[in-house]
């Protein structure tokens, strides 16, 4: 299963998943979001060019004091956390029981962590799940809890150990 970026010839008009908001997403404000430069989208399609699972990726940082203290210690006090956002994960209802979504989740935290390597700092990945079903997902990956903000965090040292 290879995972690509979007491009203008994938069709995403028939995707549809559980989460409304993934499926509009997909269909209607990615185009937007990718031409602005707000976001990079990350596709697997089936053999008619449709696309049948994505990702996003964008840049973002957390304030210091929102990170788990045991990481807080290296960045300075007047730094943010720099990290990568996995903005939106999903998988068209045709493949529920498939595992694309883990195959999907996997590939970004491994182009997450080429990225930190090699061309941009950053010491975690970050994502905000919109369910109870999320947390428990990026739970078993190693995902935890940052307090007050929903948000769940995974350092690039735990990424690294997923891969080696």
């Amino acid at each position: 299963m290879k995972v690509i970026l979007l491009e203008k010839t994938h069709d995403r008009t028939k995707f549809n998943c559980e989460e409304k908001s993934l499926t509009e997403y997909i269909t209607k404000q990615v185009s937007q979001d990718i031409k602005k430069k707000l976001a990079a989208c990350f596709v697997v399609v089936n053999s008619s060019n449709e696309v049948i699972g994505y990702y996003t990726l964008t840049s973002e940082s957390l304030g210091r004091e929102s990170i788990p203290s045991e990481f807080q210690k290296k960045v300075p006090r007047n730094y943010n956390a720099p990290v990568i956002l996995l903005g939106r994960l999903a998988r068209d209802l045709s493949q529920k029981g498939t595992q694309i979504g883990e195959h999907l989740l996997l590939d970004a935290l491994h182009r997450s962590f080429i990225i930190s390597s090699e061309n941009l700092g950053a010491m975690a990945v970050v994502v905000d799940p919109i369910s109870q079903h999320a947390i428990d997902f990026y739970t078993k990956y190693g995902f935890i809890m940052l307090p007050d903000s929903g948000k769940m965090f995974i350092p690039m040292k735990t990424i690294e150990k997923l891969f080696k």
